[in-house]
């Protein structure tokens, strides 16, 4: 029923538009264009990943190492509900997540290829649908 009512809703919002401008037509339909993550809201995880970018920036691996290791404690609980939203956004994060994971867990820790590789985490999260 709802759906019937949205329609000549959305119709009388655009013949008002029409009739005012365009730019009511820009105001009425923009928020309809919002899109958002097939995985929804990664903000816990991007902060994890932003806090041990900032400790591998720091210098202190040992601590990026804990605190990946946080990110990755987080990422395995929420993998059943994540996976079936986004198969591929999920991987396309998950492989990141190795990556960094295995830079900072390495027998000898270059923090160069933390940064890089955490960067690439962070960059993954917020847009999971570009590899």
């Amino acid at each position: 029923m709802k759906t019937a009512l949205a329609i000549p809703f959305i119709a009388l919002q655009l013949l008002a538009a029409a009739a005012t401008g365009p730019a009511l037509l820009v105001m009425c339909t923009a928020p309809a264009m919002a899109e958002t993550p097939g995985l929804g809201d990664l903000t816990m995880f991007e902060t994890i990943a932003s806090d041990t970018l900032a400790l591998v920036d720091k210098g202190d691996l040992s601590a990026a190492k804990k605190r990946i290791t946080d990110f990755e404690t987080a990422w395995d609980k929420a993998q059943s509900r994540l996976y079936h939203l986004d198969k591929a956004e999920w991987g396309v994060i998950d492989d990141a997540a190795d990556k960094a994971i295995s830079s900072l867990r390495a027998s000898k820790p270059n923090a160069d290829a933390a940064k890089t590789n955490v960067s690439g985490l962070i960059a993954a999260l917020k847009h999971p649908s570009r590899p």
